[in-house]
């Protein structure tokens, strides 16, 4: 759970960075329009930073997914080695 709580926190915090950003670019005009575009502002970015972290992390898995399907596949590969090497010395 606390790599959740890192993320949120650090989403948390970039996206009100973004936000603080923004106003000072529209330079503080207040309506509703204004009002809309800082909260789209504000969960559009939550939502890339979150997204972002979360396809790093999926793609570490990935990797390592590939790595252990790799050494297994080796061991298999032994293992059909070993035994055809014992099945051709059984027929000499």
């Amino acid at each position: 759970m606390g790599w959740l709580l890192g993320y949120t926190f650090g989403s948390i915090a970039a996206s009100y960075i973004v936000v603080r950003i923004f106003d000072f670019l529209i330079g503080g005009a207040v309506d509703s329009a204004t009002s809309a575009a800082r909260g789209i502002v504000f969960i559009n970015t939550w939502t890339a930073i979150t997204v972002k972290a979360g396809m790093r992390d999926l793609t570490k898995s990935a990797r390592n997914l590939r790595l252990k399907n790799l050494v297994v596949k080796n061991k298999l590969d032994a293992l059909i080695d070993d035994e055809q090497t014992i099945t051709n010395s059984k027929e000499y």
